[in-house]
């Protein structure tokens, strides 16, 4: 199935085996000339299924049959990003809700409650929306962008916008909520981990290189929160005094 979609500014020709791809992305749909092309092969299908029977047994847990249908929509992504990194864009793990024309990407480990965080956004600080619950991409030009895409996470939440990026939030768990600035040096394991890096040494060189320009472009924050209403207020009110 052969169409075109639009993603950080950029227009991406797919040619798809199954048409899941394709309601998947309809959010995104174009006429644009393409400048990329996607054209993901049974080989790469199969590649995904390994790639996800691995990381549950790395997890510990059943690995799920998934069709060949939703593997092709992470094969097509896997595609997308890797390409991306050539217009100074990449893929960085994270839920990013935005006020208005100010977005903060949330970051942490599977488990810690960014999905409920940001539900607390949503339920207690008007004009609070979803840029992408999972997997956005982020692009360092003459500002740090923030973009939805079709790929949003179980939740689905994703909008069709690119925000300017204001500043990175490592989530943890804890009794009281506080706020507090970082370092690069002190969360650059962390960022690596919840990036997409390709396999070969020039993605991840270009990975890492977009990573450090990142973090020396932008607040990097850590917020202990208990999830309750006044986690969402603590932070939101620190993060916004940092952008006037």
């Amino acid at each position: 199935m052969e169409f075109k979609i639009r993603l950080a500014d950029v227009n991406i020709a797919i040619n798809s085996i199954y048409d899941e791809v394709f309601r998947l992305c309809r959010d995104y749909l174009t006429d644009g000339a393409p400048e990329l092309c996607i054209s993901p092969a049974p080989a790469d299908i199969e590649l995904e299924r390994v790639k996800s029977i691995r990381e549950a047994e790395t997890e510990g847990i059943i690995p799920v049959d998934y069709p060949d249908s939703y593997l092709e929509t992470l094969a097509v992504y896997r595609q997308i990003a890797t390409q991306m990194l050539e217009r100074d864009t990449f893929l960085l793990h994270g839920a990013v809700v935005a006020v208005k024309d100010k977005a903060w990407l949330f970051t942490a480990p599977s488990g810690t409650g960014k999905t409920t965080h940001i539900k607390l956004w949503l339920d207690n600080i008007e004009g609070s929306y979803v840029v992408n619950g999972d997997k956005p991409l982020i692009h360092i030009g003459e500002d740090v962008t923030v973009y939805g895409t079709p790929w949003a996470g179980k939740e689905g939440w994703q909008k069709n916008v690119g925000v300017k990026l204001c500043g990175i939030v490592f989530l943890e768990r804890g009794a009281e909520n506080s706020i507090k600035h970082t370092t690069l040096s002190q969360v650059l394991p962390t960022l690596i981990q919840q990036s997409y890096r390709p396999n070969d040494k020039s993605g991840v060189e270009k990975t890492l290189a977009l990573i450090v320009k990142l973090g020396s472009r932008i607040p990097l924050y850590r917020l202990q929160c208990n999830m309750l209403p006044e986690a969402a207020l603590t932070a939101y009110n620190t993060l916004n005094t940092d952008t006037e």
